[in-house]
This record gives C-alpha cells, sequence and structure tokens, in this order.
C-alpha cells in the first residue's frame, strides 16, 4: 500500500495574511484549460517546424501519425480521466505514478517531467528571443539583441502566472484564436482550389502508411501531443473538477490531433512529389 498522495492541507489555506498567494479555487472551465493546454503543446511551432520535417520524413502518409496518436492517447485518456476523481492531486502524473508504482518512482517521473519541461521551456524563449528580433528587425527596422526579447517574454509570463490564473487563460484564449486562424488561411487558400496535384485520399493508403520511414513521424507526432496530461495539474482551480478534467482532455487531445497542419502550398505540393526515400 503505497503512501496517500492527497496533500493534507490544500495549497494557500494555511493560516496568515489572506493577501498571501492562494489558488483561485473553482475559477476555470473546460474552455479555459483546454487554452492551457493546447497553447502549451504549441500547434503554430508544430506547423511551421516540426509537420514540414514530418513530411520529409514520412512523406504523404505522415499525416496518419497524427491521427494515429490522437486515437492511442484518447485510450489511454480513458483510464487517465476514470482515476481523477480518486487521486485528488494536482501533481498529474506523479501523482499516479506514486499510487501505482509507489513513491520512489513517483518522485523519479517528477524530477524527469521538471527536467525536461524546463529545458523545454529555456529552449523556447531563446526561440520566441530570435524570431521576435528577426520580425522587428525585418518588420519595423528595430535592431536588438534577441536577449532583450526573451528576457521581456519571460517578465510577461511571469507577470500573468503571478496576476491570476484566469487573466492567463483570457490572454491565452486570444492567442490560441489567432494561431488557429494563421493555420486556417493556407489551408482556406488550398483546399478549395484543390492544392497542386487536386485532392486524393492517397496519404492514407497502406502503401505510404506501413512504411520503415513512418516511425520519424510518429515520433514527432508522439512529441506534438506534449502536455496534454496536464489538464489534471488545474484540477484544484477548476470548477466540478471531477467532469470539467476529463472533458477538456478529450478535448485537448481531439484538437491536436485534427488541427489542420498546413504551411506553404509550394512546399507541400514538392513534398507529395518527391521520392522520400531516395532522399
Amino acid at each position: 500500500m503505497t503512501e496517500p498522495v492527497v496533500p493534507a492541507t490544500p495549497p494557500g489555506s494555511a493560516s496568515g495574511s489572506s493577501s498571501a498567494p492562494h489558488l483561485q479555487r473553482g475559477t476555470l472551465g473546460v474552455a479555459d484549460i483546454v487554452f492551457f493546454v493546447v497553447a502549451a503543446a504549441a500547434p503554430l511551432t508544430v506547423m511551421a517546424g516540426v509537420a514540414p520535417l514530418a513530411l520529409v520524413l514520412g512523406g504523404i502518409g505522415a499525416p496518419v501519425a497524427y491521427l494515429a496518436v490522437g486515437v492511442v492517447l484518447c485510450l489511454f485518456a480513458i483510464g487517465f480521466t476514470a482515476m481523477t476523481p480518486y487521486i485528488r492531486n494536482a501533481g498529474a502524473f506523479y501523482s499516479y505514478i506514486a499510487q501505482g508504482m509507489g513513491r520512489p518512482a513517483g518522485l523519479g517521473a517528477a524530477l524527469l517531467a521538471v527536467f525536461s519541461y524546463n529545458a523545454l521551456q529555456i529552449g523556447m524563449y531563446g526561440a520566441f528571443g530570435f524570431f521576435a528580433a528577426t520580425t522587428f528587425g525585418t518588420l519595423l527596422g528595430v535592431e536588438l539583441p534577441w536577449s532583450v526579447y526573451a528576457f521581456a517574454g519571460i517578465v510577461l509570463v511571469r507577470f500573468l502566472g503571478y496576476r491570476s490564473i484566469d487573466l492567463g487563460a483570457t490572454v491565452l484564449a486570444a492567442l490560441l484564436i489567432a494561431k488557429t486562424a494563421i493555420l486556417l488561411l493556407p489551408a482556406v487558400a488550398v483546399l478549395p482550389q484543390g492544392g497542386a496535384n487536386g485532392l486524393t485520399l492517397d496519404s492514407f493508403t497502406p502503401a505510404n502508411v506501413f512504411t520503415s520511414s513512418m516511425s520519424g513521424p510518429l515520433g514527432l507526432a508522439v512529441a506534438a501531443f506534449i502536455g496534454f496530461e496536464a489538464t489534471a495539474i488545474h484540477r484544484d482551480e477548476a470548477r466540478r473538477p471531477d467532469h470539467t478534467v476529463p472533458r477538456a482532455t478529450y478535448a485537448a487531445v481531439g484538437f491536436l490531433g485534427l488541427r489542420l497542419r498546413r504551411t506553404r502550398p509550394d512546399v507541400y505540393a514538392a513534398l507529395a512529389t518527391t521520392d522520400v526515400n531516395a532522399t
């Protein structure tokens, strides 16, 4: 029998000043949590930086990798969300692993997750600084080091995180809607015209799916769903968490699995007609 993972005292409930930092319980709905999770998975980054690489590695069958991983994660989510009413802890995978395999295994998983997510976050700040410096320099002629923009991003995220979680959800909602619109624009421009060679179902044929080159796209597809388990992290701030967390998990996995992945039409046309294995 493992030790209980439910905290004895809820965060922020300790005696003392009422102005001490505390969680805003009962604040987030399903949409709010979905915005947090999907925004963290960076759909625009996946579309612009990862999807073209998946096509280069796997050819036109690469989109099936995203759908396949989405289906697998939906099946995983059935068990994951079924446990949320019984493990009332915001530790996400730590809580479940500690309950099933013991506290040492849970702590090991937690340390791995903390290291991995922090490494990813540091890299994202670097990428943000680089692309922001390039954009401002090209469009406005403002020449500043990338580190200035990276630090500004850190300060903004820190402010939104400290200010209130519902403000963060509102900002993320606006940004995610804007990013989704950017993803839709090329699709709306290309799909009605049939693309370069017309619309076909060649991506779903066994000859293009069951190949050795699909191992790369499968790995990239798993990375595209990174952080979907974070829905459980927000249970303390969620309204009716036993219902909100499962619904947000399925909505996040569904959105990430079915989102449109389009870059420049000429790039996709070139990839679709290239013998990837020959490269």
